[in-house]
């Protein structure tokens, strides 16, 4: 028998800043929601901050980011078929806690 268990932990983030993709923010290859590879850039000084994958659907968040700073968000799609997709000069919400935003975040793995 096999048992598993959902084990959830409380983050404990620096800031509670975060870039999430909603409503027509999801990753789209040929108007269909995509997963491929999104790097986020300190807008400011080009340094690399996080790499994460969106989901199948589209969606993506990432998490912990400063409020004051601002962000280049960057799509490529692997396949080569499409240039890059960026948005400059992003800045992160911070209208939900962290608990908020984990549960938007599950809310999307459906």
């Amino acid at each position: 028998m096999l048992v598993s268990a959902k084990v959830f932990t409380r983050l404990s983030l620096k800031y509670n800043g975060y870039i999430a993709g909603a409503n027509d923010g999801i990753v789209t290859v040929a108007g269909k929601p995509a997963s491929r590879k999104i790097w986020l850039m300190n807008a400011q000084t080009m340094a690399l901050e996080q790499v994460i994958t969106s989901l199948s659907n589209g969606h993506y968040m990432f998490l912990g980011l400063d409020p004051a700073k601002k962000y280049l968000v960057m799509v490529r799609d692997y396949k080569k078929e499409f240039e890059p997709f960026v948005w400059d000069q992003v800045p992160p919400a911070n209208d939900l806690s962290i608990d908020e935003q984990m549960a938007l975040q599950m809310s999307w793995q459906n």
